[in-house]
Formats: C-alpha cells, structure tokens, sequence
C-alpha cells in the first residue's frame, strides 16, 4: 500500500512539472530577422520561375485572337480561381491556365479542367512567383 502511494505521489508531482513546461519562449536573434527579412524582399522582386501551366486552346487564322479572348473569359467564368492567360507564338494565340510549381500540382487540376476542356494538357511555361 505505501509503495502504491509512492508511486501515485510521484506520477502526480511528475504531470505537474509537465504542465509548467507548456509555454515556450523564442529569443530571436536580430541579424536572423534582417536575413529573413531580406529573403523574402529579394524573392518579391523575383517575376517569373519555371514552373508549368495547362493549356486549353490555340487559335491560329482570322479572329484567332477574340477566339482566344472568348476561350479566356468562358474559362474565368468556370474556373475563378485560376487564372488564365492568352500567349502568343507565331502563328498561335494559345489560352493557359494557373502558376504551378510541379507537374504533380498541374496534374491534380488538369482533371477537372479536362472534364470542360477534353483536350487540355501540361506544358512547362514560365509561371509568375506569388
């Protein structure tokens, strides 16, 4: 019995200790907050990284440019968070769509962008850096 009271004080003073341990303090040093700092002012000014888009049209001829101006909009209209955008490369004005990263993270949009657009595929384009 004195050893099971033992044993029951002890856990007790042991729970207590843990629990004055919760908070956490963080002495940051100052020369570490100005490399922070400059890190990421140094990325803001970085436009364009290689990344990859997903193209859903390309409109060459006559009126090749509203075709890809309506393919845009009717795009906008569906999918409002993902931007689109029309590129031109003689003699096409292509339509693409959304900044990504890898080609995982196009692949995992591409599948609901094929359920409208059938024929929408990955290609590696420069993508603007958030």
């Amino acid at each position: 019995m004195k050893n099971i009271l033992i044993i029951l004080l002890l856990t007790v003073a042991f729970c207590l200790r843990l629990s004055a341990q919760e908070s956490v303090r963080y002495d940051i040093e100052p020369g570490i907050v100005r490399i922070q700092e400059d890190y990421v002012n140094n990325w803001k000014k970085v436009g364009e990284i290689n990344g990859y888009r997903i193209q859903i049209a390309a409109y060459s001829g006559v009126n090749s440019k509203s075709q890809a101006e309506y393919a845009k909009n009717s795009f906008n209209n569906l999918f409002p968070y993902t931007k689109a955008y029309i590129i031109y490369t003689e003699p096409y004005f292509k339509v693409r769509v959304g900044n990504y990263y890898s080609r995982l993270e196009a692949y995992k949009e591409l599948e609901n962008i094929k359920l409208t657009y059938p024929s929408a595929y990955i290609v590696p384009d420069k993508i603007n850096y958030k």
